[in-house]
């Protein structure tokens, strides 16, 4: 049984991770996506621990986050790895926006 607090829609958007200083980013996309998290294909390892700030594209608007990673594996896909990364900060309007989206995918 899955024990997560939010449904996971798997859905794929391009988003931009950055790590500890602006100079320092990849972009990529999610796999999946929830109001508590994401998962992300990465061509780096990324470390569990880590604080990163993700910048997710939703098609008509982007919504922003301060998250931690919480896993991170080598990936199916070659020479990359998908890592877990919890949201820790969201500003309240990305995060309705982001609340709004799923909600079409999980109709309450």
């Amino acid at each position: 049984m899955d024990a997560r607090k939010f449904p996971r829609a798997r859905i794929s958007f391009p988003l931009k991770c950055e790590r500890g200083t602006e100079t320092s980013y990849f972009n990529t996309v999610s796999k999946d996506l929830s109001n508590g998290g994401v998962r992300v294909l990465s061509e780096q390892f990324v470390s569990p621990g880590e604080e990163v700030t993700l910048n997710i594209n939703l098609i008509d608007r982007m919504v922003s986050a301060r998250a931690k990673v919480v896993w991170c594996n080598e990936s199916e896909y070659g020479n990359r790895y998908l890592f877990g990364a919890e949201f820790m900060d969201m500003p309240e309007d990305d995060r309705n926006t982001l609340r709004n989206f799923l909600s079409l995918i999980f109709p309450s």
